[in-house]
Formats: structure tokens, C-alpha cells, sequence
């Protein structure tokens, strides 16, 4: 006797569509083909509906201090959020400041994130570290469980930026132990330069934001990336890739046979710097910042050739009392617009999968097998959770999402359930939607009421196949 039988619907993945009933027992695929609903004590009826393994979001920050502001929603907040957009896996990362270990660091990670309804992983940081930290704690992170590392290449004044000598001791490493470096490309001398000639200025208006962080900028740096990791021979991940110029440095990697991967958001593919103008153009802020429809194309581009490998939301979800907190006003309540006292993030979680459904699929962009790809299986390839995760197949976790192509609606901060009282998104149509979000057998969103339950979530313990690391290949 199976758990539950979804039938009549069409299993989506990276290669193929097949129109096929799933089996689920103990939390698991079972089988795959023809049942009859008297071998299952629940039977779900998908037809004229896609089944896809649940999203996978491996870039987010819940939780995440920053100038004493920590966000809008708790991982359990965030995991219903992520519930309502398909998600049934997320990733955040150690909250790792100077001097400060990295292992301890996850494992305080790991207790705040307990409470999420759905399965959950974390990635170590190493900001501004020692070498005998990155010597000592790498291998022990990799060994925990946690074969991902966040590094910044900007942010030098903040004390987060790691110096490329130390880069390069954490690439070593990584190589050695099976483990994957992420990396945040801006180009430090060129963002504080920007900075300052702004200052000078004396015009910190939200548009100028964008002017200190131009493409150049993260160009170099993505570029710088490819550079050391080739020198090293060892696989990198580049996170919230917006324009063309980096993906050329990537596709000038992958020539070469590197295991370079990049990720980008929905945000680059959906808001424009024209944003920036708005008298609430700081909720916009985010690093890097958004780009031009032109930059957008590319970035779809580059989803369409491969050049792109995965996408992540970086959900950093902060309600306006946060975003401003540090803004002053005119005598008539207007903020005095200062970039450089904004909080910077945005939502994201929810919308990932809609937003690639159907500015992706339903508009000719993408496949739905590209789709599933972006935001599930090669995630989980990558990040080091496949077969478990990623996959609808007998032996994979029994996490599913149920995609209705046809169901419309539109984008607004009553749709949406990330805990904030506003949506950049505000007015956007959608076409191609979640309707039924399934993590291990267990239907946690059905009919849009949330079925899961706090704590359910388990934490997953990732090793990389040497096979993604040592080219860039997600057969």
C-alpha cells in the first residue's frame, strides 16, 4: 500500500516530460508509471498539470544582522513563504563576522533554523579569516555536512572582504576536500572609488546607488575569479550574475573546461535601475544592483545556453521600518534620500518559480525542462543533496511541486506571505503558478491554505559528486 498516488499528471525533469503517475511510501518515491487508487491511502488527481521536484533555494538570508536590522521573517515565517512559491529545500548562511569560527558558526545556524517546516542546509562564510582558520575548518565543514563556503570579494571597509591571498588558501582547500567555493564579484577598489566621488558630490540620491557598483565592477571581479580559480584548478559558484560582460568571462571559463558555475535572481530579470527614480526607490537597493531591460535579455540569454547554471532568489526580505531605519526626513516627511544608510535586500523566495514559469516558459523564453534544471535539479547537483533532492524518481525524497501552466494572477503584498507590508512586484501579472507544494510525502500546501507543520524540517547533509567539480558538467 502506497502513502499517496498522484495521478494523471505529466513528471517534469532537465531531459524529459513523461505523463505518468507517482508512488510515494515513507516520505519517498517509490515507483513511477500506472496505479489504481485502490493501492494508496490518498489518491491526488493532477491531470493537465506538471509535477516538478521541489524548488530548491540555495541563496537567501533570513535572520541576517546587518547595521542591527535582522529581517523580516523567522526561518519558520520564511519556510511558508517559501512553501506558497514551490520551495520544499532552503539554504542560508553562518552568520560568520572576524575572528569569529566558521564551525560554530553553523551550528548556531543550524539550531535558529530547526524551526522551518521544510529541509534545510547551511554555508559557511569566511570574511576577513586567518589561514590557520581556513586550514582547520574547511575540512571539519566539509566533514559536518556543509561543503559550501560565501566569500566576499568587496565590502573591505566593513571588515567582510577576504584578501585574495586568503581567496586563494580557501580555493586550495575546498579543492582538497571536495568543497565549493561562492563567491559575491564586485570589484572593491572600483565600488569605493565610485563611492567616494559620489560623496563628493554631495548627491546620495537612489539612483546614484546604482552608478557606484556599474557593470565594470562586477565584471573585473568575476572575471579576477576565473582567473585564480583556473590558477588553483579548483570549481566556483558566482552568485546574482546581472549582465553579459560577466557571463563572457564565464563562457571564456568553460572553453577552457573550468568548473565555473553562475547563478543569477529574478529580480535582474523582472526590476529595472528606471526604479531608482521612485521617491521609494531605496526598498529597490540591493548589491548588485539592478541593471537595464538590455542587461535582462542577456541574463535570459545566458539561461538559454547553458552559460547560466542555476538561480537563487538572495531573499534578504526587510519591511520598510528596517529599510529606513536610518533615513532622515524633510519637514514635510520626505525621506532625505542617503543610499549609503539603507539597508540593502530584497524578497525574492516565493516568486523564483513563478516568475520563470511565466516570463520563462509561457513566454517562449525557456523550457519547462530548463525551468526545473534552474531551480532544482542542478542546485541540488551542485550544492551536493542529488539524487536525494533534485530529481522525481524512485528513492528521491518525495518532495514535489504541482504546477497549474494556466493559473493566473496578479503579484501584490496580499498574494504574497513574506511577512511584509509592501511588494515590488505590486501589479505584476503572472501566468503559470504552484497550486500544491509536497515535502516527503506530506502535502504542506493545498487549495492555498498551508498544511506543514513547524520544525518538520530536517537538516541535510551535503557531499559534492567530484564529477561537478572537476569540469563544469551537470550530465
Amino acid at each position: 500500500m502506497f502513502d499517496l498516488v498522484i495521478k494523471n499528471g505529466t513528471v517534469v525533469s532537465p531531459s524529459s516530460n513523461v505523463h505518468c503517475d507517482v508512488a510515494i511510501r515513507d516520505g519517498k518515491v517509490a515507483a513511477l508509471g500506472t496505479f489504481d487508487a485502490s493501492e494508496a491511502k490518498r489518491t491526488i488527481d493532477a491531470g493537465g498539470k506538471y509535477l516538478m521536484p521541489g524548488v530548491i533555494e540555495a541563496h537567501m538570508h533570513c535572520m541576517a544582522p546587518f547595521q542591527g536590522c535582522l529581517g523580516a521573517n523567522t526561518f519558520y515565517q520564511q519556510s511558508v513563504s517559501g512553501v506558497f512559491g514551490g520551495v520544499t529545500m532552503f539554504m542560508d548562511f553562518a552568520n560568520v563576522f572576524q575572528g569569529k569560527s566558521v564551525m560554530e558558526a553553523v551550528k548556531e545556524r543550524r539550531a535558529e533554523m530547526e524551526e522551518s517546516a521544510i529541509d534545510f542546509s547551511i554555508h559557511g562564510k569566511f570574511v576577513k579569516s586567518p589561514a590557520e582558520l581556513v586550514e582547520k575548518e574547511i575540512p571539519e565543514l566539509a566533514a559536518y555536512g556543509v561543503p559550501t563556503f560565501k566569500c566576499f570579494m568587496t565590502y573591505k571597509k566593513e571588515g567582510v572582504m577576504i584578501d585574495e591571498e586568503t581567496l586563494i588558501k580557501v580555493f586550495e582547500k575546498a579543492k582538497e576536500v571536495g568543497g565549493l567555493p561562492m563567491l559575491h564579484c564586485e570589484d572593491n577598489t572600483m565600488a569605493e572609488d565610485a563611492i567616494e566621488k559620489v560623496k563628493r558630490t554631495g548627491d546620495l540620491s537612489w539612483v546614484n546607488f546604482a552608478k557606484t557598483k556599474p557593470v565594470q565592477c562586477e565584471a573585473a571581479a568575476f572575471e579576477r575569479a576565473c582567473r585564480l580559480a583556473e590558477y588553483v584548478g579548483t570549481a566556483i559558484l558566482v552568485v546574482h550574475t546581472t549582465n553579459d560582460e560577466a557571463l563572457n568571462a564565464a563562457r571564456k571559463a568553460h572553453k577552457k573546461g573550468q568548473a565555473v558555475y553562475v547563478e543569477t535572481g529574478p529580480h535582474y530579470l523582472t526590476l529595472f535601475e528606471d526604479n531608482y527614480k521612485k521617491e521609494n526607490g531605496y526598498l529597490y537597493l540591493c548589491s548588485p544592483p539592478l541593471r537595464t531591460p538590455k542587461d535582462a535579455e542577456d541574463i535570459w540569454r545566458g539561461m538559454q545556453d547553458g552559460t547560466i547554471s542555476v538561480t537563487g532568489s538572495d531573499d534578504c526580505t526587510y519591511d520598510v521600518n528596517e529599510k529606513a531605519a536610518f533615513l532622515e526626513k524633510t519637514a514635510d516627511g520626505k525621506y532625505i534620500q542617503d543610499f549609503t544608510k539603507v539597508v540593502n535586500g530584497m524578497s525574492g523566495l516565493e516568486i523564483r518559480l513563478p516568475i520563470l514559469l511565466s516570463e520563462g516558459v509561457n513566454k517562449g523564453r525557456l523550457s519547462i525542462n530548463q525551468v526545473c534544471a534552474l531551480t532544482s535539479t542542478n542546485i541540488a547537483k551542485i550544492y551536493g543533496c542529488f539524487p536525494q533532492k533534485g530529481l522525481i524518481a524512485p528513492g528521491s525524497d518525495a518532495d514535489i511541486v504541482i504546477v497549474d501552466m494556466e493559473k493566473e494572477l496578479t503579484l501584490s503584498k496580499d498574494v504574497l506571505h513574506n511577512n511584509i507590508s509592501y511588494c515590488l512586484h505590486d501589479g505584476f501579472k503572472i501566468k503559470g503558478y504552484p497550486v500544491m507544494t509536497i515535502s516527503k510525502g506530506n502535502v504542506i500546501l493545498e487549495d492555498g491554505v498551508f498544511k506543514g507543520k513547524k520544525g518538520a524540517g530536517e537538516f541535510i547533509r551535503r557531499k559534492i559528486d567530484h564529477k561537478y567539480l572537476e569540469k563544469h558538467s551537470l550530465e
